[in-house]
């Protein structure tokens, strides 16, 4: 609990969308007094209303994106601080991640997994049991952030499932050097994410939840870079995939003993189902080959964003309009139907 007090409502690039909007608000303040204050000029009403509207956009789709998950590592600690003693019939599981599980500018699978989860336990097992579900995804992030400050937020949470799905921010870096200096600008990271290191922190991931808590942890392979098979960007995720699959092996002694043995640490191919739900759909619907790659994703990602936020469009609708995907919108998040993928594999597992 005292691990849990200090867990801030906003972290990381949520307080960079602050900083933008205070910045953009302060840069646009000195044209309004300008206008209001001049005795040359007469105040242009329009341009003053104009700003002020852009303004207001800009806010709802900086928070829109940007927001904590309602039922996050801190919200969780501070209700289960207030309501006590956790019930004998509750389970947690906490899903750890980037923007792919953080559910802002992707599909939030998260918020379907506890329902599913719940119904199929109580029906399979004819008892009482809820699991309560944590979202501990944080836009943007990489690894070594998240085993230096949210592995703390996890184990604060005490849960009995995690579930692990992080690396992809890392990825990018390795892919296009600009992203590199935006990601180790952004989280002050004193060294370049590449495979090695990205496979290092999350193998240090696991061990340290492992040696804080008694859990079950589920480490997903990394979802797609673009839809187009055989892309540069995708052959970096399948080297980094190979390499995460053979952690199932590195932790193959660790077992939990409640009731029946059962292996505390397992992979499940995000990835694999993923491409197995693209192949099927283009081949049922004759569809034609991705075209939208990763390289591409930021302008359509901003565009997407603000029409999501501002007009409640769903990443699905959005996807056939712009980039005629099957499980990402915009070829780096997950739209409703990639997001469900996530959710049943989770729920199988």
């Amino acid at each position: 609990s005292m691990i849990g007090r200090h867990i801030p409502p906003r972290q990381g690039r949520q307080g960079f969308w602050d900083t933008l909007v205070v910045g953009f608000l302060l840069a646009l303040s000195p044209i309004c007094i300008y206008y209001a204050a001049s005795d040359r000029y007469r105040p242009n009403t329009t341009l003053l209303v104009a700003t002020g509207i852009f303004g207001i956009i800009v806010l709802i789709v900086a928070e829109g994106l940007s927001r904590p998950p309602h039922n996050g590592p801190h919200e969780f600690v501070m209700q289960n601080q207030k309501k006590g003693k956790r019930d004998d019939d509750e389970r947690v599981l906490v899903c750890l991640g980037d923007s792919l599980t953080h559910g802002a500018c992707s599909a939030n699978w998260v918020n379907d997994v506890e329902s599913s989860l719940t119904n199929q336990v109580q029906n399979k097992a004819n008892t009482r049991i809820k699991v309560n579900v944590v979202n501990a995804g944080q836009n943007s992030i990489c690894t070594d952030t998240v085993l230096n400050e949210k592995v703390n937020h996890v184990v604060a949470c005490q849960p009995d499932y995690i579930f692990i799905m992080i690396g992809s921010n890392d990825a990018m870096a390795i892919y296009r050097d600009d992203w590199a200096k935006e990601r180790m600008n952004i989280w002050n990271l004193t060294e370049r994410p590449n495979e090695d290191v990205l496979i290092r922190n999350l193998t240090d991931i696991v061990k340290a939840l492992l040696a804080h808590t008694t859990v079950v942890i589920a480490i997903a392979t990394l979802p797609l870079f673009g839809e187009i098979s055989g892309s540069d960007s995708n052959k970096i995720i399948e080297s980094i995939n190979r390499r995460i699959k053979t952690l199932e092996y590195l932790f193959l002694g660790e077992i939990k003993n409640n009731s029946r043995e059962t292996q505390r640490v397992s992979v499940i191919d995000v990835n694999f189902a993923l491409w197995d739900e693209i192949s099927s759909r283009r081949s049922s619907k004759n569809n034609t080959k991705a075209t939208h790659s990763i390289d591409m994703f930021l302008p359509y990602a901003i565009v997407m964003g603000l029409l999501h936020c501002v007009f409640g469009l769903s990443w699905n609708v959005l996807t056939r309009l712009f980039t005629g995907n099957i499980v990402l919108s915009e070829s780096l998040h997950l739209n409703e139907d990639g997001g469900s993928i996530v959710r049943n594999e989770v729920v199988k597992w």
